[in-house]
């Protein structure tokens, strides 16, 4: 008498899924990179005054001896208010600032600059400083 073995269970993997999502990914990566240019072909004319894309940062500075410059520019505490409402005043879409304090600074200059600035109606205070390494 002949004994019939059962088959062992063989793992596998149907592959014929993979493939048909396989395929559907080529065929949309393919379609969608073909829309990233424009269908049309132009010539933009040239213009001689561009708008601006950046406007300039708002840098107030105070170093180690408590000496504020707005941007490049030496000034007095007392004026800060004053001249941020002006640069303000310019663009108020953005009133935002960037403060850079020396570490040796009073904690009370930092504080006045902020006030200052608040103030003259900035949004945003940007505190500048070193990342660590």
């Amino acid at each position: 008498m002949e004994l019939i073995r059962p088959k062992k269970p063989t793992l596998s993997l149907d592959m014929a899924p993979l493939i048909d999502i396989v395929f559907q990914l080529l065929i949309f990566f393919m379609l969608t990179s073909a829309f990233t240019y424009p269908a049309l072909k132009l010539t933009l004319p040239q213009a001689v005054e561009q708008d601006k894309k950046e406007q300039e940062n708002v840098v107030v500075s105070i170093d180690k001896t408590g000496s504020v410059y707005l941007n490049s520019e030496k000034i007095p505490m007392s004026i800060l208010k004053d001249r941020l409402e002006a640069k303000f005043a310019k663009n108020p879409a953005k009133k935002s600032i960037h403060l850079r304090g020396d570490e040796e600074i009073s904690y009370k200059l930092f504080i006045q600059a902020m006030d200052a600035a608040r103030q003259a109606g900035a949004q945003q205070i940007n505190i500048v400083h070193k990342s660590a390494k």
